[in-house]
């Protein structure tokens, strides 16, 4: 797994699933910005707000870490 595998899955999770950044930033109680930023790799997340991410797109934490 590279580091930016991470945000690399999220952002293409959230896309299949037809959320805007702003729509799951609404979801999880944060801004557009700082998903943006978990995508890009620049910012690292907490355990509890990942958690959170996997509850409003519904997925395991494990889809968040696969590697191609």
């Amino acid at each position: 797994m590279q580091f930016n595998d991470f945000g690399v899955n999220l952002s293409k999770i959230r896309t299949r699933l037809g959320l805007s950044a702003y729509e799951l930033s609404l979801r999880i109680d944060k801004d557009a910005s700082y998903i943006h930023k978990v995508e890009s790799g620049k910012i690292n997340i907490s355990l509890k707000t990942m958690l959170d991410i996997c509850d409003a797109l519904n997925i395991e934490p494990i889809e968040l870490f696969k590697s191609e």
